[in-house]
């Protein structure tokens, strides 16, 4: 019985140091980036064979998504011969909104120092999502945050991408650092 009392003793020590290193530095943070980062790589390959398979030129889709201190995305975008053909800009916020149709030069946002992916209507086809999303992965995987994939299409319904910050007390996160889109409400369109 006595034996057991230093093993219990170590193992409380253990957990109580594993405790303190979450706490000052969330290092499971970081794990969980890693295994996100290598589930995109892994099931994107198979998400754009899906979406490339089924040949989809036409379609429409809504459009959400924010870049800080550059732009808020919100639209209802049309897709004819695989190039964005109409932009309808929609509130941010869900719900009964007017809507006004965009003049392609309205499609960008302007910022200064390059464009930005998000700030640009024409960049919302499927392949080119897809596109910006291999170039992430290539020259930057960690500043993919989470992808989602729609289950039958293959298209990204969800994409964050920015800077991981850890939210440990010696790591704080202080703001929200990254941009991000969802794709809703998405149809195939006859021709």
């Amino acid at each position: 019985m006595s034996s057991i009392k230093p093993i219990i003793k170590a193992a409380v020590i253990v957990l109580l140091i594993g405790i303190a290193i979450q706490i000052l530095f969330d290092p499971l943070a970081s794990a969980k980036h890693a295994l996100e980062i290598w589930r995109v790589r892994n099931e994107l390959p198979e998400a754009r064979a899906k979406w490339d398979a089924q040949k989809i030129a036409d379609y429409s889709f809504e459009v959400r998504g924010y870049a800080p201190l550059a732009c808020l995305a919100s639209a209802r975008i049309e897709v004819r011969n695989g190039a964005v053909v109409q932009v309808e800009s929609m509130d941010f916020l869900p719900g009964d909104s007017p809507t006004k149709l965009l003049p392609p030069e309205e499609w960008a946002a302007p910022f200064p120092g390059g464009q930005i992916f998000l700030c640009d209507y024409a960049n919302f086809t499927m392949p080119q999502v897809f596109d910006f999303l291999d170039q992430l992965l290539e020259m930057d995987a960690s500043s993919i945050l989470q992808v989602d994939f729609d289950p039958n299409y293959g298209f990204t319904t969800y994409f964050s991408f920015g800077s991981l910050v850890p939210k440990g007390v010696l790591s704080p996160r202080i703001g929200d650092c990254c941009s991000w889109f969802s794709i809703e409400n998405f149809q195939v369109l006859e021709e």
